[in-house]
């Protein structure tokens, strides 16, 4: 007997104790659940070590002026050798050109029963260290997603985890590898149950939160470390105030355009790099090339403005973010140890790290666009606020707290994830002080977002595969839509008295699915379905002795005008019929709504939403 058919056994003996005992036959999944979330705590310990490492391997000979003094050459070289390895790597092995790490998950989730295989995660990790340690503009969550996503395939297979349960360890290993990654277990739970999954339900939130906890408490373990991702110093002062409402607002519009920008340029890039007839290794560098040549630019212009002359465009621009989110860096008197940032290289940061990005990713290039999102965020956030502090009318106004806002505005806008971008940035700072212009800015964000671009980020390139992502609140399109907004068919209606025969005779001039009885002022008394037709037309000899009352079912529901689509639907789903008859005032037939056109009002609600 192998070990996995013992490891099965043992769970069925389980399972058989706890449903007897009274708890729900799917209780495994809590156990399963911490196993998950220990495993991806520690890989992604290791996935941060190996970032670190590439980017000592490619930068940690070459800190300080050494880059602009002598070398700045290797601004050049060094992303494009990067690029190369990818792009190698990539062609060797037969790769995606184009991997952001949370499609995949979807896709997996969607359309392959769950399975992410193990080779899958492994080249992920491998190419967005290279990529990011090499300088490409991305970060490392995507990838540690899908790693995640795979240790919780990879344990769902050995286990033989049924499929209906496989979407919901994918989520346990992403939450667990999000939370472990930046120290924030609840953005971790919210990203899955709202990008991810989709499902806020109490069956799938259980173990997600048990193994988003799990990871965290194993990353802390491994890496002796608790504190937040970017430390504030702002927050003791700082107090929002009703006229901050507006200038606010208009920042989450801003973070609604720059996001939906983000989206629409990254994947203008990837269609124009996939039409080139060029080899696998050269599509990386083609990237890669122009991020160097920015970078060099860059430090060539603002060189007092970049801390150890490493461009803004490179990396995850955490250190950058730190900075952005010091009220130091705005001080029209210079503070010490701190770079004074001008209006112009904010918007030049905004510019730089949104082109830079979809050059990096849009190119072949490997990594996450969480990070991207959060530096294009604070950045934009940043020049918002200067600039409207320069106009007088809020002199009292900081910057920093607008570059916070603007993080989460801009994740919400590119991914459609309101309530996770608002968790995340409060987890990643734990500056509750904030809260509520973040709160603000994420969901104007979000609506100018959706609004200029249906698909986020993450589903557009599920949409080319013809793959449509659901939305959290379809079930609820079914209670705010009514059947008088669905086309009705006509009815036939026949009388009761009718003789079969003469009803098998009318079927050839006027066939339908299901005829309506009516008595002879009108009112509805029943309906003869297509399973009675078949029986009688079964039985031809015996129609001239049967009336049509005899054959008529008067134990079928109706609805009204006023019925919400789920009420209807919950009747279709007792009754095996294709159409139900739809009454107005004095039991009148006014149509009637079948099973197809309830249907395709769903879905042009859905559509039209």
């Amino acid at each position: 007997m192998d070990l996995a058919t013992r490891v099965e056994r043992v769970r069925e003996r389980i399972n058989r104790w706890l449903t007897e005992a009274g708890f729900p036959r799917d209780w495994f999944l809590v156990p399963v659940a911490a196993l998950i979330g220990a495993a991806a705590g520690a890989v992604a310990q290791g996935y941060g070590q190996l970032v670190r490492l590439s980017e000592h391997l490619f930068y940690g000979r070459f800190g300080g002026h050494a880059l602009i003094a002598a070398r700045w050459w290797l601004l050049l070289f060094l992303p494009l050798s990067g690029a190369a390895l990818v792009g190698l790597v990539k062609a060797t092995f037969r790769l995606p050109l184009f991997s952001h790490g949370i499609p995949e998950v979807l896709l997996a989730v969607a359309r392959r029963r769950g399975r992410l295989p193990i080779r899958a995660g492994m080249f992920t990790a491998i190419n967005s260290a290279i990529t990011i340690g090499s300088g490409g503009s991305a970060g490392q969550e995507g990838p540690i997603i899908h790693i995640g996503s795979v240790v919780g395939s990879t344990v769902g297979k050995w286990l033989r985890v049924g499929r209906e349960h496989m979407g919901t360890l994918l989520g346990c290993g992403a939450a667990a590898g999000l939370a472990a990654i930046f120290q924030a277990p609840i953005a971790g739970v919210l990203l899955v149950l709202e990008v991810l999954l989709r499902d806020f339900s109490f069956r799938s939130f259980m173990p997600i939160v048990i193994a988003a906890v799990i990871g965290v408490v194993t990353s802390q373990m491994l890496g002796g470390q608790d504190a937040p991702l970017f430390s504030l110093h702002h927050a003791a002062g700082y107090r929002f105030t009703l006229l901050e409402t507006l200038p606010y607002l208009t920042l989450g519009a801003l973070c609604g355009l720059v996001g939906w920008a983000f989206t629409t340029l990254l994947y203008a890039v990837e269609e124009r790099v996939n039409r080139l007839d060029w080899p696998t290794v050269l599509k990386p560098m083609s990237g890669a090339l122009v991020l160097g040549l920015m970078g060099i630019a860059m430090v060539w212009v603002f060189p007092s403005q970049i801390p150890n002359y490493r461009p803004t465009c490179f990396g995850n621009g955490y250190p950058v973010i730190e900075t952005l989110l010091s009220p130091d860096a705005y001080t029209r008197t210079p503070v010490s140890g701190v770079a004074v940032l001008s209006l112009g290289f904010l918007v030049l940061m905004v510019l730089s790290k949104l082109i830079g990005t979809c050059l990096t990713l849009g190119s072949g290039g490997s990594g996450g666009l969480f990070a991207p999102c959060l530096f294009i965020g604070a950045a934009s956030g940043a020049s918002f606020g200067v600039a409207v502090r320069s106009t007088g009318l809020f002199p009292e106004l900081s910057p920093a707290a607008y570059a916070l806002a603007g993080m989460a505005g801009v994740l919400s806008a590119a991914v459609h994830c309101p309530l996770t971008a608002i968790i995340l940035v409060f987890e990643i700072t734990r500056d509750y002080a904030v809260i509520m212009p973040v709160m603000l800015v994420a969901i104007a964000a979000t609506a100018i977002g959706q609004y200029l671009l249906r698909d986020s980020i993450y589903t557009r390139p599920l949409k080319r595969m013809g793959l449509k992502a659901g939305d959290l609140d379809d079930p609820s399109i079914l209670r705010r839509t009514f059947v008088s907004q669905v086309p009705l068919v006509a009815p036939v209606c026949i009388r009761p008295d009718m003789a079969v025969q003469k009803l098998l005779e009318l079927m050839e001039t006027k066939p339908a699915f299901d005829y309506v009885v009516c008595g002879p002022d009108g009112r509805y008394m029943g309906m003869v379905v297509s399973e009675e037709l078949r029986v009688a037309l079964l039985n031809r000899e015996a129609a001239p002795l049967v009336v049509v009352g005899e054959l008529t079912r008067t134990d079928l529901p109706t609805v009204s005008l006023d019925d919400s689509l789920d009420t209807v639907l919950d009747k279709f789903a007792r009754h095996d019929v294709l159409s139900l008859p739809v009454l107005g005032g004095q039991r009148a037939v006014l149509g009637m709504v079948t099973r197809s056109r309830l249907t395709q009002c769903y879905q042009r609600a859905v559509e039209d939403r």
